[in-house]
């Protein structure tokens, strides 16, 4: 896919490479910096600097256009699915039959597809059907995210360097009379 040299203006050469990689390989942000030529050390921290740049996100919309367009994708899409997978429960899918005492599996071809779609797995134990569905939960968060529900732990400032220390000491069995009960292990 070409984007004409104006819609890339003001991206270094590693920039549009950062972009073109990310929006090939499935959005591994890590792998498509270190494609583009960023180093292993470092491309995590450029991938993470790369998105706070609205030139590098302006560009990777231009890029992903065309094949969210042919496929109809947009806010009210993604939001619906979300939607839809929440609202699934797992007795949506089984009967009770109170005469034979009995759970049945519903016929699921008789079944929407937006409650079908929300299964992961499905398969015949013996001790009867198991089903997994999406993760519900996910589902809510992702929703409640794009709502601005939540506020993002701020990663800019974190310094992992300045973390306290933990000691792990394996636990003993040790009588209040002996003298190591009264040992300070932190030193």
């Amino acid at each position: 896919m070409f984007i004409d040299s104006q819609k890339k203006a003001g991206l270094t050469k590693k920039q549009e490479m950062f972009c073109r990689n990310y929006a090939q390989n499935g959005h591994n942000r890590t792998v498509a910096a270190i494609s583009a030529g960023y180093s292993i050390k470092s491309a995590k921290d450029a991938a993470y600097k790369n998105f706070k740049k609205p030139h590098i996100v302006e560009f990777l919309n231009e890029l992903e256009k065309p094949v969210i367009d042919k496929l109809g994708l947009d806010e009210n899409w993604v939001l619906t699915k979300l939607k839809n997978f929440s609202d699934v429960n797992i007795t949506d899918f089984f009967d009770f039959d109170p005469q034979a005492n009995k759970i049945q599996l519903k016929d699921l071809r008789e079944m929407p597809v937006e409650k079908t779609a929300a299964i992961k797995s499905l398969k015949e134990t013996k001790y009867g059907i198991n089903i997994k569905l999406v993760d519900k939960r996910a589902c809510v968060v992702n929703i409640g995210k794009h709502l601005g529900m939540f506020k993002e732990q701020a990663e800019d400032n974190f310094n992992y360097n300045n973390l306290p220390m933990v000691f792990v000491v394996p636990a003993i069995d040790i009588d209040e009379d002996d003298e190591r009960a009264n040992t300070d292990f932190r030193d």
